[in-house]
């Protein structure tokens, strides 16, 4: 249980983090669509990277040649 909470505490700080990122550059250029828009933006921004990281790793695990554990693709 405590495993599963930590996992989350990182999601939840890895978004507050790329949500703070995308407030602070929109501030300065006057672009910011709020702390709300931004934080929506994160989640895509992160939910995305994760979907395009498992794939890699699957068609990496799949790649004639590849060894159990290694999904760098190289041999």
């Amino acid at each position: 249980m405590v495993r599963r909470w930590t996992g989350f505490g990182a999601w939840v700080v890895w978004w507050a983090v790329i949500t703070a990122v995308f407030w602070l550059l929109g501030e300065p250029a006057g672009r910011s669509s709020g702390l709300r828009g931004c934080a929506v933006t994160a989640a895509f921004v992160i939910v995305v990277g994760e979907c395009g990281d498992r794939l890699r790793r699957r068609w990496a695990s799949r790649r004639p040649g590849a060894r159990e554990g290694d999904l760098s693709g190289r041999r």
